[in-house]
């Protein structure tokens, strides 16, 4: 499962973890290198990313801040003319579903889906809240907005099926090691650590899920997007061991397979096993 962060900041706002922000913060002061930094992404790390999954023929989820739409729509065009699935990822990473009221975190949920859909003629059927922070509201919302799954569980392992009021809504892991997160380490260990887990699921009898995450501004710049194609290479090798897919195929295939390990809103229930999931698929 390869996702694609594409994100963007509302206008004067970055990202505290920027490295000049998080080296040497200047409490209250307009920070135009950490701007800067963080619209890297969209302004030439998308490109690079492109273009590397489009030479793998590898298939990807794009998590996109629905400002990106509105800023920068060629870049929307060409991830979606490359065949990869959109997720709207809230329309600036500084609107954090938590810190909305219901009709705030309502509209903006709504508002992403339009824009993409606007712009590309596709609705999205998949979120993922900044920070994964959503709200005791966001999966009631999203599938009354006709989403189909969300990005903001780390739970389980494996995807399972959130009962809401208006449908099922699939939950699907966050990434346990992405190139933000795992930026202190350094590149080679972004790519040991995936490289590492492949090895270790394709020894398991179990089914499993290598979630590979990269942000373009972050993972998009050379260093970590040779990284980057290095565990493409790596997932490639492993031909039919491995089912390269979107989330949304993820989402679909645990849908047809009658939406194993469901569990009520109110109720977490029991974690199903294992085996429970993607019979059909072997890894």
């Amino acid at each position: 499962m390869i996702t694609v962060a594409l994100e963007l900041w509302s206008e004067g706002k970055w990202p505290v973890y920027a490295p000049m922000a998080a080296s040497w913060p200047l409490p209250g002061a307009y920070c135009a290198h950490s701007i800067s930094w963080s619209e890297y992404g969209v302004t030439t790390g998308v490109w690079r990313l492109l273009d590397i999954l489009a030479a793998r023929g590898t298939p990807a989820t794009f998590g996109i801040s629905g400002s990106v739409a509105d800023r920068f729509p060629d870049a929307v065009r060409a991830v979606s003319a490359g065949g990869h699935e959109i997720g709207a990822h809230s329309y600036t990473q500084d609107l954090i579903p938590v810190l909305l009221d219901i009709e705030a975190e309502r509209a903006n949920i709504v508002r992403c889906a339009d824009i993409f859909e606007e712009l590309t003629g596709s609705r999205p059927v998949g979120w993922m809240s900044p920070r994964a922070s959503g709200t005791i509201h966001t999966p009631d919302l999203l599938a009354q907005a006709g989403y189909l799954w969300s990005g903001d569980y780390s739970g389980r392992e494996l995807p399972y099926v959130r009962e809401t009021s208006h449908g099922p809504l699939v939950c699907l892991m966050h990434s346990d090691f992405t190139d933000v997160r795992g930026a202190m380490a350094g590149p080679r260990a972004y790519r040991d650590v995936h490289v590492d887990l492949l090895d270790h699921l394709r020894r398991s009898p179990d089914p499993g899920i290598l979630n590979i995450t990269v942000h373009a501004h972050v993972g998009g710049r050379p260093f970590l997007a040779d990284m980057f194609d290095q565990i493409l290479a790596a997932v490639q090798l492993a031909g039919d061991d491995v089912w390269v897919a979107t989330r949304r195929q993820i989402c679909e295939h645990v849908l047809r397979q009658g939406g194993p390990g469901r569990c009520a809103d109110a109720d977490p229930a029991r974690a199903p096993g294992r085996s429970d999931y993607f019979d059909a698929v072997g890894a």
